[in-house]
Order: C-alpha cells, then sequence, then structure tokens
C-alpha cells in the first residue's frame, strides 16, 4: 500500500501475538518502574490497563445495501483480503451510516466471499452497475478497543476504583470525522519535535465543521462561547456541546458534555477515536414558535437540527413512517423555495432529480418502500401544502413550513426528553428518570409501553444535591420548592448522574433564567503523568514487536523512540524493532 506502520494488521493480532491486549497496545515501564500502556491507535500513554473480554459475544454480520453515487462509487475502500476489510468510509457517501471502518466483507450479492482473494472481491463489487448487496460484520477485536457504555458490574468496579487517566497525544480519523485531529509534527519535520496545540473539531447541524485550538485550561464552555459568537445566537442558553458515538449504528445516543471541563479531560475518555463532537440544541424550546421570535438565527439552526434527526432516524422507532413522510413533504418545499423553485414547479420527479430523496426521508423508508409508491406518496403529500395556510396566500412560505414542521416535532414524546435508568435494588420492576420540557421530571416504571408518572415539574426545583453512593453510584436528591417542602431521591449511575444534573440546569435556566444551585463533592479528576507517545519507551517484547523472544529475553524490556514516525517502505533498513508495511 506504500505505507508502514508500528503495529501489525488488525488481521493477524490475537490473544497470543497481542499478549492478551487490545490490537495495537503494548505494555512499558517508566522510569521508576511503574507499568503503563501505549495505545499505537489513537496515540496515547496511560498507566490504565486496558480491558479486553475475549469471552465477548461476537458481533452479528449486517446486510447492507449500497447505491451507487455517480461521483464516489459505492464510498468506501476496501484492503487486506481472507476477509476482505472495509479500511475507509466517505463521509457523506453512500457507504456512510451503514459501513464502519474494520467491518470484515463476508458475502457480495450472496456469494461467499470470507475466503476470496482481495482482487476477486472488488471486481464483484465494481462489476454492480447500481446497488450492491453486502454482508459485513465488525470483528471481535475491534469491538473490543471501545469501552461499551454497557458494562458488567466487575467491569464497573475495576474502573471506579481505578480511573481511567489518559495523556492525550493524538486523535484518529474514524469515517473521517475525528473527535480530536490531534497533535501533528511541525512542518513534516520529525527532526524538530516541535508539536501544535491539541485540536478539538466540532460538526455543525449545517455541514460546516470547526476546529479548536486548546490547552490544558481551555474548557468546553470556551469552545461553547466561541460557536454562540460566530453564529450570532442571541438565545445561548438552549446550546450545548454532546458526544456521538461513531462506530455504531444507532445515532439517537448524545452525551451531554459539562462546560466546565477542561478538553483535555474530554480527551482522556476512554474510545474517544470512537467519538465525535457535535454543536446542538441540547435544551429545546418547549413552543418552536417562541424561538423563531426571539432569535431567528438560533430557530432556524434548530430546524436544520430536526431535520437532520429525521433523516438520520434519531427518532426512531417512535416517529412513525406517515409522519416521516408528512415532515419530508414541508421540508421538500421549504428547501425548493430556499433554491428559488417556484411552487407550482415543485414536483417529486425535480426534487429527486436536483437533490435526492435521501436528503428529506429517513434511510429505513427509501430502503423499504416501493420507489413509484414513495412518490405517490409525497406528491399528495406536497399538494396538502397549499391547504395548509390559512390566509390569503395560495401556498405555505418557507418560514411557515418550518413552523409547521417543528411543531410536528414538538409533539414526539421524546422532544427534548432524557432518560437516565434508576437503581433500586429493592424493585423488582426496571425503571427510568425521565426530564423533558413538556412532561417536567417523571418517571416510566416496567418500561413497556407505560406512560410516565409526574414527579414534579423542572420549576418547582430549589436546589439539586449529589451524593456518592460507592464506585458505580451516585443518588441525586431533587429539592422542591413545595408545602411542605419535598424532596425527590434518585439513585442512578455516577455518569448518569453527572448527566442528569446537566440536563436539569439547563432546562431550569431555560425556564426560569436562574442557575440550578447544585451541592456535591469537590470534582477529584485526576491528572495522568504517563510518559508522552511521541517520545522514548521501555517497552515489554511481544510477537509482533520483536519477534519471539527466547527465554532469557522474556523479562528484557526494549527500547523504543516513538518521537520518529515508521520509516518509508522506500527507506526501509534493518531496526531493532518491527515495522509492517
Amino acid at each position: 500500500s506504500g505505507s508502514s506502520s508500528w503495529i501489525p494488521p488488525v488481521e493477524v493480532w490475537s490473544r497470543e501475538v497481542g499478549k492478551g491486549l487490545p490490537y495495537g497496545w503494548e505494555e512499558a515501564t517508566d522510569s521508576s518502574g511503574k507499568i503503563y500502556y501505549i495505545n499505537h491507535v489513537n496515540k496515547t500513554t496511560t498507566y490504565e490497563e486496558p480491558v479486553l473480554d475475549w469471552s465477548e459475544e461476537p458481533p452479528q454480520p449486517r446486510h447492507v445495501t449500497l447505491t451507487r453515487d455517480p461521483e464516489v462509487g459505492f464510498g468506501f475502500v476496501a484492503g487486506s483480503e481472507r476477509p476482505v476489510i472495509v479500511r475507509f468510509v466517505t463521509e457523506g457517501g453512500p457507504s456512510d451510516g451503514k459501513l464502519l471502518p474494520g467491518d470484515h466483507i463476508l458475502e457480495v450479492n450472496s456469494e461467499d466471499v470470507s475466503s476470496a482473494p482481495r482482487d476477486h472481491v472488488i471486481q464483484l463489487v465494481r462489476s454492480s452497475k447500481t446497488t450492491v448487496q453486502l454482508l459485513v460484520s465488525q470483528p471481535i477485536l475491534i469491538n473490543s478497543l471501545r469501552k461499551s457504555a454497557i458494562l458488567s458490574s466487575a467491569k464497573k468496579a475495576k474502573l471506579k476504583s481505578n480511573p481511567s487517566r489518559v495523556r492525550f497525544a493524538e486523535g484518529v480519523v474514524v469515517n473521517g470525522s475525528p473527535l480530536f485531529p490531534g497533535c501533528v509534527l511541525s512542518g513534516g519535520d520529525w527532526s524538530t519535535g516541535a508539536v501544535l496545540p491539541n485540536v478539538l473539531k466540532v460538526f455543525l447541524e449545517n455541514g460546516q465543521t470547526k476546529s479548536f485550538k486548546y490547552d490544558s485550561n481551555t474548557t468546553v464552555g470556551d469552545v461553547l462561547q466561541s460557536l454562540q459568537a460566530k453564529l450570532c445566537f442571541k438565545e445561548t442558553h438552549h446550546f450545548a456541546l454532546v458526544l456521538e458515538q461513531v462506530k455504531t449504528l444507532r445515532r439517537n445516543k448524545l452525551t451531554l458534555l459539562n462546560p466546565n471541563h477542561t478538553l483535555a479531560r474530554v480527551a482522556s475518555r476512554p474510545g474517544t477515536h470512537n467519538l465525535r463532537c457535535l454543536f446542538r440544541v441540547a435544551f429545546v424550546p418547549s413552543d418552536p414558535c417562541d424561538l423563531a421570535q426571539k432569535d431567528l438565527a438560533a430557530f432556524e439552526y434548530f430546524y436544520l437540527q430536526c431535520c437532520n434527526d429525521v433523516v438520520q432516524e434519531r427518532y426512531a422507532p417512535e416517529l412513525k413512517y406517515d409522519v416521516a413522510l408528512r415532515l419530508a413533504a414541508l421540508h421538500i418545499h421549504q428547501h425548493s423555495l430556499a433554491n428559488n423553485i417556484q411552487p407550482a414547479k415543485i414536483t417529486v420527479k425535480s426534487v429527486e432529480r436536483d437533490f435526492g430523496l435521501e436528503k428529506f426521508v429517513p434511510v429505513s423508508l427509501l430502503e423499504t418502500m416501493k420507489r413509484k409508491e414513495l412518490r405517490k406518496v409525497l406528491t399528495h403529500l406536497l399538494k396538502l401544502n397549499y391547504t395548509m395556510t390559512g390566509t390569503s396566500h395560495k401556498c405555505l412560505t418557507a418560514l411557515q413550513a418550518k413552523l409547521y414542521y417543528l411543531t410536528i416535532i414538538s409533539q414526539l414524546p421524546s422532544y427534548g426528553a432524557k432518560c437516565f435508568p434508576t437503581n433500586n435494588m429493592d424493585a423488582n420492576v426496571e425503571s427510568v428518570i425521565l426530564v423533558s420540557p413538556k412532561l417536567g421530571i417523571s418517571q416510566i416504571t416496567g418500561l413497556g409501553g407505560s406512560m410516565p408518572v409526574p414527579v414534579a415539574d423542572i420549576d418547582q426545583m430549589t436546589s439539586v444535591q449529589v451524593e456518592k453512593e460507592d464506585h458505580l453510584l451516585s443518588t441525586v436528591i431533587l429539592v422542591l420548592s413545595t408545602l411542605p417542602p419535598k424532596e425527590v431521591r434518585v439513585t442512578v449511575e455516577e455518569r448518569d448522574a453527572e448527566e442528569l444534573v446537566l440536563v436539569l440546569q439547563g432546562y431550569y435556566k431555560l425556564i426560569t433564567g436562574k442557575d440550578l444551585i447544585v451541592h456535591q463533592d469537590p470534582d477529584d479528576w485526576p491528572v495522568d503523568n504517563a510518559p508522552l507517545y511521541h517520545s522514548q519507551h521501555a517497552v515489554k517484547p511481544a510477537l509482533w514487536n520483536y519477534g519471539t523472544p527466547n527465554d532469557d529475553e522474556r523479562e528484557t524490556l526494549r527500547i523504543v523512540n516513538l518521537t520518529f514516525p515508521p520509516p518509508s517502505p522506500a527507506h526501509y533498513t534493518k531496526l531493532n524493532v518491527s515495522t509492517f508495511i
């Protein structure tokens, strides 16, 4: 491939090769004899031992149908063989959201290619003129790189008692979308060792990305303020930075970031290379019309966000297909007017030709509905736009279409809502605490279609107190301004407690205009002192880095200097450390 790397291809990694560590990790010892770990995948170091569960259930194969794009083809690059592996997915292409980097290609158009040579697999894909059907699966080793959000009790106890502390050095691109593009060495001159500032890449709902240089003191709030100023937003209390998993097909799992946390702290989270940072309306208005009157720029941004959420199916499965198509028709109408298309000339055929229906219709509907039936339904719904004005106008204006769109969205049960599983050891049924701008604070018990039971209005709170129960759980106490005063106690996992407080603070500020008082223990986030990745390391030999050691060498440490990149194939010379080409 004309490139070189310190680590071998993923397909040759095994428990024996990696000495029980996840792919791309190796063990090293610092100057005081303390063991730390080097992660060559995203170029970080940590004293926290990476957890690898070799007994995990293997990921299930997925059937994927891709439609060829005239510009980028099927939108992915494959490499290796037996099996062929997806190396890169083009952002915004036909494979984006369907294929993941590291996917093993098992079948092409129902033909088993798990043991086929690469050239044959590529030829099968290229010979598919319009669509190709693939059976793919993530390998176990790739999945083990990320620490799951759903951990066993033993794993949680280990992580809580020995918190992860990763020194951030450099990010890695996943789907072309890294959370932290990371440190690079100045001007490509590896001999200088001059390190540029760390960079956070933030994805906006309007399709733009913004990059922010940061140091050890830069906070999430600093980035928020900068973005809000650049976009000229006045109603700033609606906005937050959130993290999204990119190596998952679920797009509705978003995690709020604490504005007071430093970006260095965010970068130290396990699995950072699988995340990307989004700038979103996290605290939604109870009435979108009210937001339009107060801050039209913020309203426009919120509309784009909701359109993206519908197409990317963040509202699935509660968004029924008829409502999704009604929203698609409104979106088509608004988008056509924005592109100077006269209302009388808006047709499904022209929109499909000029913009593509995938911009407006959720992907599951595009895959399941017959295209002829889809066009017929959309044509009918577009005609309804002429009957909704309620004025002398013959059709909806662009602003009216946006208002109708957001009004429909605001009626969905999950509109602006966040759920947090509770941990009640005395109860035999599951329950969650629901926080939303319309229902306030509610509890859902049983989860089998149960209706939310009101607990309190958000503006009834006078303060919140957080008490740690143990390494895993925290109790959030809501103090209410009732007569007599009342307390509501909710026990949740520690990370959920942090986000629950953020959600309560956000909506309390939005509703009352005041800051919610929060009482909790001082933040004891540790600082990692592991040696920098781009430095010299004393590493323990393994099968992949120094070959098979003899008995005398098994405990002998070897010195490797990661200040420099691996030599290019053209200048490759024999080194005392393995280099893979």
